[in-house]
């Protein structure tokens, strides 16, 4: 009797770890979840000339907080070509992407809260979309 139960007991703990163990190599080899965007894409109408990256954006982003010793960008290509920004042109973007975002209910953000955005892993949707807010505000088309 006492055999028996020693028996189940082996048999139950050998279960319970081969189904741990499944469940270990699944959670390994599961793609990573991406969280929703906090930011919303913007929408393009008809063609227009190809915006710029989001570490174009984070450059000036800093550049605007005094967080880099650089300077400015200046466009290249385009409807504003040569033109340099500056902390004006900067402010007016951040203000119409505020008002665009809070006629969809989203926002307002921050300079900071958009160079996180900016800052975040390559397949953030977050930051693919701040860029490209910033690229829609200046008459860009998506990056």
């Amino acid at each position: 009797m006492k055999e028996e139960k020693i028996e189940v007991k082996k048999t139950l703990i050998s279960i319970v770890a081969v189904a741990f163990v499944a469940l270990m190599i699944a959670n390994v080899y599961a793609p990573p979840t991406i969280p929703p965007p906090t930011i919303p894409p913007p929408t393009f109408c008809g063609p227009q000339c190809p915006g710029f990256t989001p570490g174009f954006w984070k450059h000036n982003i800093k550049v605007r907080l005094g967080l880099t010793n650089g300077a400015y960008s200046a466009f290249e290509g385009g409807p504003r070509d040569g033109e340099k920004l500056t902390d004006d042109l900067m402010d007016a973007g951040l203000a119409a992407i505020n008002t665009a975002l809070g006629a969809m209910g989203v926002g307002p953000f921050t300079f900071e809260q958009l160079l996180a955005f900016l800052e975040g892993p390559g397949w953030s949707p977050d930051r693919t979309n701040t860029a490209n807010w910033f690229n829609k505000v200046a008459g860009y088309g998506p990056f």
